[in-house]
């Protein structure tokens, strides 16, 4: 990761494509629309809780802050993907 600002994309688009899955679910099988709005709430907590994390540990660089923090939010929205696809 390069900065910040590449950081706040990679967290972005994450997001919005674990959302469209969501959706997509949703539409495609309305018996699964209760799970997915959990799922939902649960990607988008998530993505608040990691887009407005601040780094609090003054030892640590921002960049492994920022590596960690990423890789963290990935294997996070990668659970919840294989949540929505133990539902299909």
């Amino acid at each position: 990761m390069a900065n910040k600002r590449q950081f706040k994309k990679d967290v972005d688009c994450v997001f919005d494509t674990v959302i469209e899955e969501c959706v997509f679910t949703a539409d495609f099988f309305p018996e699964k629309t209760e799970l997915v709005e959990g799922l939902i709430n649960d990607a988008l907590v998530l993505y608040n809780d990691t887009r407005f994390a601040y780094k609090m540990d003054a030892n640590m660089s921002s960049k492994a802050f920022y590596n960690g923090l990423l890789t963290n939010y990935i294997a996070k929205m990668n659970d919840i993907l294989v949540k929505l696809n133990e539902t299909k």
